[in-house]
């Protein structure tokens, strides 16, 4: 990149930040107009070639694509954090109401193979069956699995402790 195209970029986001992160925040919390505003001038950064000559209303138009996209992030995070608190029918307790950071936080304190079974199965709504297949293992392993991710993640949500996989790699099938 010529340092002509970073000039460029520059004044690109020294004229127009403060307007599309005021856009962002009339339609949003501030946290969430701040990384709205990240992501316009992201999108422009990537797509600087295409940047029209009269770039704010391309970027209120990206903005509206990323709020939209926030929005959608913020509904799958709801489902699944309805999803999550019905894991287990013989738990007495509900889930307590957690909110969208403390879920995150939870989850990034599980193992990535915790993890990644309970978005598969939770959020990107596969079926056992079909989360065994992603993961290369059998159907039965899948529902000890499942069934260990859900109990580590009640834990991390209880207690906000990191919970390591203590199972053996060798038990998958």
């Amino acid at each position: 990149m010529s340092s002509d195209e970073l000039d460029t970029m520059a004044r690109l986001y020294e004229a127009h930040a403060d307007a599309v992160h005021a856009y962002a925040l009339r339609r949003s919390d501030r946290e969430t107009a701040d990384e709205v505003t990240a992501r316009v001038f992201l999108v422009a950064w990537r797509r600087r070639a295409s940047v029209p000559t009269e770039p704010l209303p391309w970027l209120y138009g990206v903005a509206r694509k990323v709020l939209a996209e926030e929005r959608r992030g913020a509904a799958r995070r709801g489902a699944l954090r309805e999803r999550i608190s019905s894991f287990d029918a013989r738990r007495p307790a509900e889930l307590p109401d957690i909110s969208d950071v403390e879920l995150a936080a939870a989850l990034g304190r599980l193992s990535s193979r915790d993890r990644e079974t309970l978005l598969l199965r939770y959020w990107e709504e596969l079926s056992p069956e079909q989360v065994a297949v992603a993961l290369g293992c059998s159907r039965a392993t899948l529902a000890v699995r499942l069934h260990r991710a859900r109990g580590r993640l009640r834990h991390a949500l209880a207690n906000g402790e990191r919970t390591d996989d203590t199972c053996a790699a060798g038990a998958e099938s």
